[in-house]
């Protein structure tokens, strides 16, 4: 999941939830990342390597440093910079995002019901009418139809 917190107008994209972490380690993290935010040009990124023990944080230039929590001070601190990935260290996949459910199916019998009187009340309308004036009928009554129905489209 992408989240992208602003710490003093500054962006920071962090690839996870920063609420699955406790207090006191959101706090020293987020302090952590300010310091290092505000001595970049760019946005830096934030990906988990161990959750919540390690990150991974992309500076400026295509440099990383790992993040790491220290137990002994009850706060994170750099552990290392490199500006290579190493080809040793797992590669975290991208969380796959949840397909949308589809919507339901909305019912359309009490529409059918109403289409259908619709109907039987314009034929009895036209019943007495001859032939061509039925048909005149008929047609002016598409056209509006045709005509409300291209209107609710472009709305």
């Amino acid at each position: 999941m992408k989240i992208e917190t602003f710490l003093k107008g500054d962006t920071m994209k962090i690839n996870f939830n920063t609420a699955q972490l406790s207090r006191g380690q959101r706090e020293s993290l987020l302090a952590v990342l300010d310091v290092l935010q505000s001595e970049n040009q760019n946005d830096i990124e934030i990906t988990p390597i161990e959750f919540p023990l390690k990150f991974r944080v992309k500076l400026d230039d295509d440099i990383e440093m790992v993040v790491g929590w220290d137990p002994e001070s009850d706060s994170y601190s750099g552990i290392t910079a490199k500006t290579e990935p190493d080809p040793t260290e797992p590669v975290p996949e991208p969380e796959p995002e949840p397909e949308p459910e589809p919507k339901p199916e909305p019912d359309l019998s009490p529409v059918v019901v109403r289409v259908h009187a619709l109907a039987r009340a314009f034929v009895n309308l036209i019943k007495p009418l001859n032939t061509n004036q039925r048909l005149e009928l008929w047609v002016e009554f598409c056209k509006i139809l045709f005509k409300e129905l291209l209107e609710n489209e472009v709305s």
